[in-house]
């Protein structure tokens, strides 16, 4: 057996039974990143100590074996942040489909919708409503 794989087969024993990383672990790393970067060119200690006091709980919680309440820690945050994410991800599939599609809102029922760009003047039918209403795409 060779070296990488005798740490590879440790750590898979060292962590049978731990809970692990999931989106809240992430997002705390993600965040203690960025405190420490802004800490480090803004000369703001407090942010360090921040920075280091999120990354210490979240090996807290990736080395805990109580899953049950990690899992329900992580599904209260993704309650929480739900609007926030799915507007994130809108917001970079427009960026990323920009070119290929225009978006319009339903003028009823707010609702947003997807038609190809080029294709000129186009009546749209809304999914959710059944409204009809005129757009150039």
């Amino acid at each position: 057996m060779r070296f990488l794989d005798k740490i590879r087969t440790g750590f898979s024993r060292f962590m049978s039974g731990r809970y692990g990383a999931d989106q809240l672990s992430m997002a705390m790393l993600w965040t203690a990143l960025i405190l420490s970067l802004i800490s480090s060119f803004g000369g703001v200690p407090l942010l360090t100590l921040l920075a280091d006091a999120l990354l210490i709980v979240m090996f807290y919680r990736m080395l805990s074996k109580d899953r049950y309440r990690r899992q329900h820690e992580n599904q209260t945050y993704l309650q929480k942040t739900d609007k926030v994410r799915r507007a994130v991800t809108e917001w970079a599939n427009r960026v990323k489909n920009g070119k290929k599609y225009r978006y319009f809102t339903c003028p009823q029922c707010k609702m947003r919708l997807r038609v190809p760009r080029g294709v000129g003047n186009i009546t749209i039918t809304c999914k959710g409503c059944g409204t009809r209403f005129d757009k150039k795409a």
